[in-house]
């Protein structure tokens, strides 16, 4: 405990706690919906699942290169011009 702190009771958080039967999926639905519409939330939840799914992607990618083994050496090679 911080010095700050103990003279300070401890505080319920009762009041974070999400409302039964709600799931909290991101920051977005921290947000009172004065702030940011329901339509508007799940805009952000689609975009966010975007962007997973390009990280998703990109994983992948990497994977199957990784799998693939090292790239094939490039030689060089002198071209003669006229």
């Amino acid at each position: 405990m911080q010095e700050h702190d103990r003279d300070q009771e401890p505080v319920s958080h009762q009041a974070d706690e999400p409302r039964r039967g709600r799931q909290i999926t991101g920051l977005s639905d921290l947000l009172p919906d004065w702030i940011l519409s329901q339509d508007g939330k799940q805009h952000l939840r689609n975009a966010r699942k975007e962007v997973l799914l390009a990280v998703r992607s990109v994983l992948d990618a990497a994977i199957e290169r990784q799998e693939a083994g090292p790239a094939p050496r490039r030689t060089v090679s002198r071209v003669e011009i006229d």
